[in-house]
C-alpha cells in the first residue's frame, strides 16, 4: 500500500469510524510523524483533525480526516486534546467517557488514570468487588495481610463516624498511626 500523501510504501494504517461511516488512511512513517499521527509517547487520535495535514499541520479546514471520535476539536494553535475537566476526555488518546460506556473499552493505557473513577465503579457491578479474592503470592503475603488489615480499620473508622462514636474512632486512628510507624509504605512489596 502507499501512503495518502507522498506515494511512499505506507506503514501505518488506521480506520476513523463516525456515525457508522468508516473511512481508512494509509500513511508512511514520515508523514505520520510529520502529522502528528505517530508521536513519542504514543497514538495521539485526539490529535489527528488539527495535524493531520503534514504540508499544514495547524489547518485543520485542509485536514482529510474527519474530526475525533469524541467529536471534540482540538486547538490547532497548542495542538493539545481537550482536557479531561472540561469534555471527559483521555488526555492522551482523546477517547471520551462516552466511549467507554458505550464500548466497555479504553483507547490507551492513559485511560486507566484517566477514568479511574468510573472504572472502579464499573467493575464493581461486572465483578464481585473491586478488590483481589484470590491467591497471593508467597513473597507478597505478608504485605497483603497488612494492607488488608490497614483497610479494614479504616473502614471500621468510618463507620465509627458516621456512629458519631468518635472515642473508637479516636483507638482505631491511633492503631493506623501505630501501623504506619512499623511500616509507613502501603505499597506491596517482595519480600527478600
Amino acid at each position: 500500500m502507499q501512503c495518502d500523501y507522498c506515494n511512499n510504501k505506507a506503514t501505518v494504517f488506521f480506520t476513523q469510524i463516525i456515525d457508522g461511516n468508516s473511512k481508512k488512511s494509509c500513511l508512511c512513517e514520515a508523514c505520520a510523524t510529520q502529522s502528528g499521527v505517530i508521536d513519542p509517547d504514543g497514538f495521539l487520535l485526539g490529535n489527528i483533525e488539527a495535524s493531520a495535514n503534514p504540508t499544514s499541520p495547524t489547518n485543520p479546514k485542509d485536514s482529510p480526516f474527519d474530526p475525533p471520535l469524541t467529536g471534540d476539536t482540538t486547538d490547532p494553535a497548542t495542538h493539545t486534546p481537550p482536557t479531561l475537566e472540561k469534555s471527559a476526555t483521555c488526555p492522551g488518546c482523546g477517547f471520551a467517557l462516552d466511549d467507554l460506556k458505550k464500548t466497555g473499552r479504553l483507547g490507551c493505557s492513559q485511560c486507566y488514570q484517566s477514568f479511574h473513577n468510573e472504572i472502579r465503579h464499573n467493575l464493581g457491578g461486572m465483578h464481585k468487588g473491586t478488590s483481589h479474592t484470590g491467591r497471593v503470592p508467597e513473597g507478597m503475603l505478608k504485605a497483603f495481610q497488612q494492607r488488608q488489615h490497614r483497610e479494614q480499620l479504616q473502614q471500621e473508622m468510618d463507620e465509627a463516624i458516621q456512629a458519631e462514636d468518635y472515642e473508637k474512632a479516636a483507638a482505631l486512628r491511633d492503631q493506623l498511626s501505630q501501623l504506619s510507624e512499623i511500616d509507613p509504605g502501603d505499597n506491596l512489596t517482595l519480600e527478600p
